[in-house]
């Protein structure tokens, strides 16, 4: 048998050291690859896994806001749903000066104060929170034994140069209003929605139903108000007096 030349040797010795450095990038690379896919994928399942806590932690509040905005109900406006016992307004002072202050806060009552952020974040298409309308009221229209002072209403539509009308009791102007997609704040009395008295927002009206939808500023997940429509009777019933702002 022929001996293989020294150069043939060579040639064949460097082509296998040629194809085992090969084999071994090859192989990193392919492993590399794989731990960077693994790391993506896990990436991806944290990333989902956070999102969905997340959104498990979101408020009643911001879930219904969501609802809203996506307009997942009919004939109803974009007015947001603002919850007096949110933070960070809840434990602010809002009441009788003097008085007892874990008795005086909007959370307690801020009903009205409430009311007017969430018409007025409407009508500015900008979020307007109750700190914001009680930097323009303070505590001038809170009575003690009554609460706030409906006189509220149509100053700060004059001081915001809105259009406002005092509806008193009359349903048909407020079915008129909403048709136009003008939010009506409405005072009810203690029964249905709330122990004592109590001002909300009414933001849509739906004709074939004859209901109304509500945005309570006291609303919580068990009440559920912002999800319901609520029938003529119900509100006859509960209003005592009409306010549109628009």
């Amino acid at each position: 048998m022929k001996k293989k030349s020294p150069e043939l040797l060579l040639v064949l010795s460097t082509l296998a050291i040629i194809s085992l450095f090969f084999t071994v990038y090859l192989t990193r690379f392919v492993t590399n690859q794989r731990v960077e896919a693994a790391k993506i994928v896990e990436a991806e399942r944290k990333k989902e896994e956070q999102a969905a806590q997340k959104l498990a932690k979101r408020t009643y509040q911001e879930k219904m806001n969501d609802k809203i905005n996506n307009k997942e109900f009919d004939n109803r406006m974009s007015v947001p749903l603002i919850i007096q016992t949110e933070e960070p307004w809840r434990e602010v002072f809002y009441g009788v000066p003097n008085e007892e202050p874990l008795q005086n806060t909007i959370a307690i009552n801020g009903c009205a104060i409430a009311s007017l952020a969430m018409v007025s974040s409407y009508l500015e298409e900008e979020f307007q929170s109750p700190l914001d309308i009680l930097d323009w009221s303070g505590n001038a229209y809170f009575e003690k034994e009554t609460g706030t002072d409906w006189h509220i209403f149509g100053e700060f539509a004059k001081e915001k140069k809105y259009q406002y009308e005092d509806l008193v009791d009359q349903k048909e102007l407020v079915k008129m209003h909403l048709k136009k997609s003008h939010p009506v704040i409405v005072s009810v009395k203690p029964g249905y929605f709330t122990e004592v008295g109590h001002i909300m927002v009414l933001t849509g009206y739906d004709e074939t139903n004859n209901t109304f939808w509500i945005n309570n500023p006291s609303d919580t997940k068990k009440k559920g108000h912002a999800e319901q429509a609520f029938s003529e009777d119900i509100l006859t019933e509960e209003a005592l007096r009409y306010w549109a702002i628009y």
